[in-house]
């Protein structure tokens, strides 16, 4: 039997995010293929999130990969995400986050018209605590790779969100997410695929 190819693997790390998990899952859930996997990594929690995962994985017969493994920080999570995914461009969805009804879809219609980007910056929706939203659109992506970085780190004109990217596996050929780092793991990952790779927006 001949499967489908997976295009998207969409990795949602969690450390003690009993609370939001399921909301997670589900946004993925419900709009998954045969073109797309989701794999959740707990990463060791000490909280209710391991018996959110054997719920879920009871209730979806397969349909998610669960990984269970020892604290080892989210750049650990990420990398094993990466080692795991069998998908060639790879969404790293915070436990916390979720995605839009479509963006499986409108991803994959990305991908198709522009096979050569290795990093689809997407547009995300901020929610504050007081229920105001804040739509960020990613705008017009420098053709210099110089220009890029400068745009991202410096200017802090180009916005970028785990969970409104989507970066192809190559990106990793060249490094992974540094496990040294806590909190800001995604900056030299996302840095090293702005300066090393085409990359394309998605103004959505």
């Amino acid at each position: 039997m001949n499967l489908a190819p997976i295009t998207i693997s969409v990795i949602i790390p969690a450390y003690n995010y009993a609370a939001t998990l399921r909301r997670a899952v589900t946004s993925v859930t419900q709009q998954m293929t045969a073109q797309h996997e989701l794999i959740v990594i707990d990463d060791g929690s000490i909280d209710e999130t391991p018996t959110v995962t054997c719920q879920l994985k009871e209730e979806l017969q397969g349909l998610v990969r669960f990984i269970r493994k020892e604290n080892g920080g989210p750049s650990s999570a990420r990398n094993l995400g990466i080692l795991e995914a069998r998908g060639a461009y790879l969404v790293f969805l915070d436990a916390d986050d979720e995605l839009t009804p479509d963006a499986l879809e409108t991803l994959g219609s990305h991908i198709d018209r522009n096979p050569e980007t290795r990093m689809v910056i997407g547009g995300h929706v901020s929610v504050f605590t007081d229920g105001k939203t804040r739509m960020h659109l990613p705008g017009n992506i420098a053709e210099s790779q110089k220009l890029r970085l400068k745009n991202y780190l410096l200017d802090k004109l180009l916005i970028l969100c785990n969970g409104a990217c989507a970066m192809h596996k190559g990106v990793f050929f060249q490094g992974n997410y540094p496990e040294a780092f806590r909190s800001a793991e995604d900056i030299p990952v996302f840095a090293q695929a702005l300066a090393n790779h085409p990359c394309t927006a998605l103004q959505v």
